[in-house]
Order: structure tokens, then C-alpha cells, then sequence
């Protein structure tokens, strides 16, 4: 696996307990950062788990958006309190903003939402979608619909994020565990690495250089002294 970082890009333990054993589990799977969808009880004394195994820490915002202004107003609300802004489309109309709005990070296809592509929607992205580890296990029917969106987005050269969406240390795989579930989905297998390391992990860094003044916007960087 070479030197490659790799980012386990949604998390959502339930408690702070929780979150300290899936850290554990994180660091002896391999990984070097988490993404985690904090709940409303947990906002203090997060980085503690994380700084024990040396994780980078990161946290996401998760967004079910049923219309275009649902998308719109999540973006607007939440683009600057957050690592990371992820949208869950229940409709079409929602995916195709979310698809192409510059403040949103990923657009999460999951079987509860909108799990379909057109030549339109194609047409307009420009954001990485995410699957999940989850919703592959959950059930056949679910699996099918996932190969299919896997299978598409290889033949189409589409961005795509591959995130465990664990909510306790059982159900946490190792990066090459679950990048050869997704070569065996459909994506190539180096792209299926890229899933896990390269593409969350340059989301991140560009998250985090435009919070802290860096880029001033997508490809316009703060010249150093």
C-alpha cells in the first residue's frame, strides 16, 4: 500500500466512549485520519481520543436535502463550521445542485435517497460521490444498486469516496479490506485505493487551507513570506 494516507471519510459513533474504542481501531486498521459526524451531545473534548493515536481529527456535517433550496441553504449554513459538508440527496433536483455546488464536499448516494444517474446529471458534476461500507453490507438488493453506481462511475471516470459510516469498532475494515470490496464492486483497484487516501485526503487539506485563509478560493493560494 505504499505511503499512502489513509482517511476513513464518516464516522458517527454514538458517545464518547464510542469514539475512543473506533480511534483505537482506526490506528490498528491502519489509518491516519477520521471524519466523524459528531453528535449534539459530544461537541467537547473530542481531540483527546484522537491525539492519544496520533489521528488527524476532522468533522463533518451530514445534510439530507430533498430540494435545490434545501442544498442551498445547508451549503450556506453550515460551509464555514465544518471540516467537512456532506449532502444525502433524496431527489434528483437535490442531487443535481449538490452534484455542483462548490461548497459541498461529497454527495452521499445511499439507498434510503436518490441512487440514479442521467447524461444530465453527469453533465453538471464537478463533486466526488460517496458510498458507503454500510449500505454495501446491509442487504443484497442494496449491494446490486451500489454495483451499479460502482460500475458506472468506473466507466465514466467519475470521483468517488468510499467511507465506512460505522458507528462502533465492529463494523470499522482495514483500507485494503475494503478497497478490494470495491475493485470486486467494480473500480479499478488502484482507483479503489484512491478512494480511501488521495481524494478524501486532498478534500481535507483544501478544507482546512480555505479555513485558515490560505486559499482565498478554489486554486488561489496565500503567497508565504
Amino acid at each position: 500500500m505504499g505511503k499512502r494516507k489513509f482517511v476513513d471519510f464518516w464516522i458517527r459513533p454514538n458517545d464518547a466512549d464510542a469514539l475512543k474504542e473506533m480511534c483505537k481501531r482506526a490506528f490498528e486498521l491502519g489509518y491516519s485520519a477520521l471524519v466523524v459526524e459528531v453528535p449534539k451531545n459530544m461537541s467537547e473534548g473530542l481531540e483527546s481520543s484522537f491525539y492519544e493515536y496520533g489521528l488527524e481529527f476532522y468533522k463533518k456535517a451530514v445534510v439530507s436535502a430533498r430540494t435545490r433550496g434545501d442544498v442551498l441553504e445547508a451549503a450556506a449554513r453550515l460551509r464555514h463550521n465544518y471540516d467537512v459538508l456532506t449532502v444525502h440527496c433524496l431527489t434528483r433536483d437535490a442531487a443535481l445542485v449538490a452534484l455542483r455546488d462548490g461548497r459541498v464536499d461529497t454527495v452521499a448516494f445511499r439507498p434510503n435517497g436518490f441512487m440514479a444517474f442521467d447524461r444530465h446529471m453527469l453533465s453538471v458534476t464537478r463533486n466526488p460521490i460517496e458510498l458507503t461500507l454500510a449500505d454495501a453490507t446491509s442487504d443484497k438488493a442494496t449491494l446490486q444498486k451500489i454495483r451499479a453506481l460502482v460500475q458506472f462511475i468506473n466507466l465514466k471516470g467519475l470521483s468517488v469516496v468510499f467511507s465506512s459510516c460505522a458507528s462502533k469498532p465492529v463494523e470499522q475494515k482495514g483500507p485494503l479490506e475494503v478497497a478490494c470490496l470495491l475493485n470486486v464492486l467494480g473500480l479499478n483497484f488502484e482507483r479503489s485505493l484512491d478512494a480511501l487516501s488521495s481524494i478524501p485526503s486532498n478534500i481535507l487539506a483544501r478544507n482546512r487551507a480555505k479555513l485558515s485563509g490560505k486559499m482565498l478560493q478554489e486554486g488561489v493560494w496565500l503567497a508565504e513570506d
